[in-house]
């Protein structure tokens, strides 16, 4: 279990813990510790101990509050402290101080710099896959509303599929989350506006689902756009050089699809999801909520 994933599990608990929550909650933490320790020992091995204790001495953003989604919840539960594991800092590449580094000689800044630019690069490639996984979140999101919390008769069906939506918005929130940490220390690690520009902040009214039914070719429907986020997997992910116009076509091509089976909801879903796997909908692509 990672961080984030403790840390989004930690907020959900209430103020007073049962027992068999306290001894999970111990159990995470526990096997979460072991995790950071023997992380802390590889990158010992890989920083040395001098730029492993300077990323210690000076105080450091751990999860940043405008990524976080439940500060004050988090500010009022006693189950967090600074020492839990899942606040701790951890010795990434990038956690190394400037000034540290200005100081060392060539031989050595050139070996640590050549650390971080392998950590922009994984951490590039993590970003792409939470964006991956924020839209795939996102696309199952639409269709429970559709098809499954609009359908309920019973009480009992209600509250499954209202449990279902539930965990796919905990999902795509948390998938958020990590991909904007994981934005903001590329921003330091490299060119600050061309990272901002390339990875934007994926703000939470991105990922919003409305469940308003909308007539398909309503007037007015064609200067509504996606959010910026469904179009990187064409763009940013795959190195092509397909110009702007071709992707444009293919846009307009997944939007005659998609308004033709919009009378077929199995076929319409069985599209969306097979497409997400692939390339995103981008630029130019209505999109009908349910």
């Amino acid at each position: 279990m990672s961080r984030f994933e403790l840390h989004s599990y930690v907020q959900k608990l209430s103020r007073k813990l049962t027992t068999a929550q306290k001894l999970e909650l111990a159990d995470k933490r526990r096997k979460l510790r072991a995790r950071i320790t023997s992380f802390s020992n590889s990158a010992v091995q890989h920083l040395r101990d001098d730029a492993n204790d300077s990323i210690y001495e000076i105080d450091q953003i751990i999860l940043d509050e405008e990524v976080s989604e439940g500060e004050q919840q988090e500010q009022d539960n006693p189950a967090i402290t600074v020492a839990d594991p899942e606040r701790q800092l951890l010795p990434f590449p990038s956690a190394v101080p400037d000034q540290f580094m200005a100081d060392l000689p060539a031989e050595r800044r050139a070996h640590l710099q050549a650390l971080q630019k392998t950590e922009l690069d994984i951490r590039e490639g993590h970003s792409h896959d939470c964006l991956e996984n924020v839209r795939t979140a996102v696309i199952h999101l639409s269709w429970e509303f559709k098809d499954k919390v609009r359908t309920a008769l019973t009480g009992t069906e209600t509250v499954r599929a209202w449990d279902k939506a539930k965990l796919l918005t905990r999902l795509w929130k948390f998938h958020r989350r990590v991909y904007n940490h994981n934005r903001i220390v590329m921003m330091k690690l490299s060119d600050r506006s061309a990272v901002g520009k390339k990875h934007p902040f994926l703000e939470l009214k991105h990922c919003k689902v409305s469940t308003a039914i909308v007539k398909p070719n309503d007037y007015g429907g064609s200067s509504e756009w996606l959010p910026w986020f469904w179009s990187t997997s064409a763009w940013a992910v795959a190195d092509t050089a397909a110009s702007e116009s071709e992707y444009a076509t293919e846009c307009e091509s997944c939007s005659f699809a998609l308004t033709s089976l919009n009378n077929c909801p199995s076929l319409s879903c069985e599209l969306s999801t097979r497409q997400s796997s692939k390339q995103s909908l981008g630029r130019g692509t209505r999109y009908y909520p349910p």
